[in-house]
């Protein structure tokens, strides 16, 4: 796996080669984005009893605010706060056995992303950007159904009894944005990907007696809208 330097270093070394050009965007903008998020976790190591069923991914959103400095028409540092909803799902079936959850994450993001347009046009530009991302959990549930020999239990446990509070990892992504008459703003639409580093994810009553180191994945559909202010 790759470093998180040996990841930046070619942004940084971009950011050493750009010249400012004729009309450099050198101000800040500020503005609001969210959208749709499909969250999963990989095919996991597990430690304890054994996981006979299937992970799947969970719909939820995300939605926040940010801050963005142009050094020049190109070339953009964005900082953010943002409410994450994360998790996944998990189904298992035996002859007397089955249970169907959902885990429902709720982070908040601190992103940090460098953003570079390579095409620019007068009435539209399209972008690259990458960063890390670092997040706390504030809460959220594991909800669902188990049934053992016929019986009915309904599941609805504390999240924060299962993960850890913390999470690290590292978002990239593909956009376009379109500016205002007045060129004072801009409307964008963008899809990220975040790769969580390795979490631990401990025994909560719903996993028995397992506990799973798993990457988590996000894939976020954003679209926002952001203001220049000289």
């Amino acid at each position: 796996m790759k470093t998180p330097i040996k990841i930046f270093l070619p942004l940084i070394f971009l950011l050493l080669l750009l010249q400012p050009e004729a009309k450099a965007q050198e101000s800040w903008n500020f503005g609001l984005d969210g959208g749709l998020n499909l969250a999963w976790i990989n095919s996991a190591p597990v430690t304890g009893e054994p996981l006979p069923g299937d992970f799947g991914t969970r719909l939820s959103y995300t939605a926040g605010l940010f801050a963005e400095y142009g050094f020049n028409r190109r070339f953009f540092f964005q900082v953010g706060l943002n409410l994450d909803q994360r998790g996944f799902s998990y189904k298992e079936s035996s002859n007397n056995k089955s249970v169907d959850l959902t885990v429902r994450a709720s982070y908040l993001e601190v992103p940090l992303l460098f953003r570079y347009a390579f095409l620019v046009k007068d009435n539209f530009a399209l972008y690259g950007l990458a960063g890390p991302s670092f997040a706390y959990l504030t809460g959220g549930r594991i909800k669902g159904e188990k049934v053992y020999n016929g019986e009915s239990h309904d599941v609805n446990d504390k999240i924060t009894d299962a993960y850890n509070s913390t999470a690290f990892g590292i978002k990239i992504g593909l956009g376009f944005e379109i500016p205002f008459a007045d060129d004072n703003g801009a409307t964008f639409f963008d899809v990220r990907y975040n790769y969580g580093f390795t979490d631990n994810i401990r025994q909560a009553g719903y996993y028995e007696n397992s506990n799973i180191d798993a990457n988590s994945h996000v894939v976020s559909f954003v679209v926002g809208v952001k203001g220049y202010i000289e």
